[in-house]
């Protein structure tokens, strides 16, 4: 039985238990009702219990997933450290020339970046030429944290609001 069956079931004996409005008699399966209300309840505690113990598990399992992903994480690190070192005695060792070696190839191609060693002189540029696509302003970004502790103050911010929630958690 679902639990949405069960907490219905529940309902409808209540509501069976209620007098009767014309008359104001009290049902005469009275007792039978409860009983049944009793067990029904015993059914929904422990459908409770058992998601509760789902719901444990599947924190167990995230954390013990995040456990591994942060050694995968590690042992990727350390095996791309291995590769550019490997890579660059290679590097070292064929002196920059194409070479052959038999299960690979050691190859080089011509590769170009930016570099700024001027940024002032550079923003001062693109700016006076009309290149102003070519710079970045970051978006400013509001502190919840400082304004939360403003609206605690008592102090009134245009535009924010404290909205107050509730969270639920399994111990």
């Amino acid at each position: 039985m679902k639990l949405y069956e069960v907490n219905q079931q529940l309902e409808d004996l209540i509501l069976q238990l209620e007098p009767d409005p014309e008359t104001g008699e009290i049902p005469a399966n009275e007792d039978e009702i409860i009983a049944q209300i009793n067990a029904l309840a015993m059914k929904r505690e422990d459908i409770l219990q058992y998601l509760a113990k789902l719901a444990l598990d599947a924190k167990a399992t995230v954390q013990s997933l995040k456990a591994e992903e942060k050694r995968l994480k590690e042992r990727r690190q350390r095996m791309d450290t291995r590769h550019d070192r490997l890579v660059a005695i290679l590097d070292r060792e064929c002196g920059g020339e194409k070479t052959e070696l038999g299960v690979a190839t050691l190859c080089y191609r011509k590769t170009s970046h930016v570099e700024i060693t001027d940024k002032g002189a550079a923003l001062f540029w693109l700016k006076e030429m009309g290149h102003e696509d070519c710079i970045r302003i970051p978006e400013p970004e509001i502190s919840k944290q400082a304004v939360g502790k403003l609206l605690d103050a008592g102090v009134e911010v245009d535009g924010v609001e404290q909205v107050t929630g509730t969270s639920c958690y399994l111990r």
